[in-house]
């Protein structure tokens, strides 16, 4: 081959660079802030204090056509004997289906009680705000994580229900810090699944008419 033929630049690197710039500059930024109006990402929540100075930081919203008082039970039962969270039951709850029912086998909901993955409830208000947390937490690249998840409900004039929740962590070391990226990801695809599950089961209970829905 002649020397002085110019060579040309290896594609997949330049691929892998494109579609990296792509996703941190374009996707992320929608993913952290999925269903949000214009300026609720940027709201001051509750819990916001715990971790002043958070390098993760996500908020999701969705609406929800049913009371709040629909909604709360589902939250309120949700991350305890294996009830699961409504979304990634594979990652985080053994791989056991979330319920489909409001189980009566649980204790009231109070502050300080632990749930399944290590969190604690730091505060709540029925039919309004869960706030849960979790400090020293093993994360996916052999660090800690700190984080605080709160889920917020607000009523809307017809009825409805909006639904916020906040993730906001903080990361040790470099990398966490890097981890955080997938992290993030994976907040998302559970995030997104356990927002859906919550909106279908309060407005099944809600169009049922229902305290308490029946037991499949």
């Amino acid at each position: 081959m002649d020397r002085n033929t110019c060579r040309k630049p290896p594609i997949f690197p330049l691929l892998a660079a494109a579609g990296s710039l792509f996703y941190w500059f374009f996707i992320r930024p929608q993913l952290r802030k999925w269903g949000t109006r214009l300026g609720e990402s940027q709201r001051r929540l509750p819990g916001d204090d715990l971790i002043p100075q958070p390098n993760l930081q996500s908020t999701m919203a969705i609406n929800i056509d049913a009371p709040a008082e629909a909604v709360w039970p589902w939250l309120a039962q949700m991350g305890r004997n294996r009830t699961g969270w409504y979304g990634g039951d594979l990652l985080i709850n053994n791989g056991i289906p979330s319920a489909t029912y409001i189980r009566k086998d649980v204790e009231p909901l109070q502050v300080g009680m632990t749930l399944d993955p290590g969190l604690h409830v730091v505060d709540l208000q029925p039919n309004r705000m869960l706030l849960i947390s979790g400090y020293d937490l093993p994360n996916l690249v052999g660090t800690s994580t700190d984080i605080t998840i709160l889920y917020l409900l607000e009523r809307r004039s017809d009825g409805s229900t909006r639904l916020l929740v906040r993730l906001r962590g903080y990361s040790y070391g470099l990398a966490g810090i890097l981890g955080n990226v997938l992290l993030e990801f994976l907040d998302f695809a559970v995030s997104y699944q356990q927002l859906n599950g919550l909106k279908s089961r309060a407005e099944t209970m809600a169009h049922l008419n229902l305290a308490v829905p029946l037991e499949e």
